[in-house]
């Protein structure tokens, strides 16, 4: 891999532990590469990353235009199963529902979440933070948002129970974390 014929574009790097970071490549050497990224405030902050080679599984070269729509946002990446990414592709899921950690506590409206497809993760969304959602828990949180907008169809809402998020998080971590909704725009 070459990083140094990255100097200057809008790149993707994608770390050995699968995190995927996006922004423009300003310093390049034949051991590293540095890229910038920021976010609009009441004035911009400027983050810069050094990754080194090893630390890096693949760099890719981002559209012509593509720097314009991240550049001012943090970004956050996570993964979809296949079923959830179709329907937040497809515009049907609207509310992203997620443990309250340490990462998630960061995100907020105006943020981007690179979402990847869990099975394939060439496969990726873009997504716009429009709206950020607490609560104690998962009961709390499906009595409070409209399922159909969080990953269920009509049919499967009614019989939708917080019980179903037991599958990703155990009520431990619930309990130790909270939960959070993130309304998301497709890009």
């Amino acid at each position: 891999m070459r990083l140094a014929s990255f100097d200057g574009a809008f790149v993707r790097i994608t770390t050995a532990d699968g995190e995927a970071f996006e922004g423009e490549c300003v310093h390049n050497g034949a051991e590293y590469c540095e890229i910038e990224f920021g976010r609009a405030e009441e004035s911009l902050e400027i983050d810069r990353w050094l990754f080194y080679r090893s630390e890096i599984r693949r760099v890719e070269r981002l559209p012509e235009g593509t720097a314009g729509l991240w550049q001012n946002r943090r970004m956050f990446c996570m993964t979809l199963q296949p079923e959830p990414f179709a329907m937040m592709e497809s515009g049907r899921k609207r509310w992203e529902l997620r443990l309250n950690d340490e990462k998630r506590r960061l995100i907020q409206p105006g943020d981007v979440i690179r979402f990847a497809e869990s099975t394939d993760e060439t496969e990726v969304l873009h997504a716009l933070v429009t709206e950020r959602r607490d609560f104690p828990d998962f009961a709390a949180l499906y009595a409070a948002l409209p399922l159909t907008e969080c990953g269920y169809t009509p049919r499967t809402a009614a019989a939708a129970s917080p019980k179903d998020m037991e599958r990703y998080y155990t009520p431990e971590e619930e309990k130790r974390y909270g939960v959070a909704a993130f309304r998301v725009e497709i890009l």
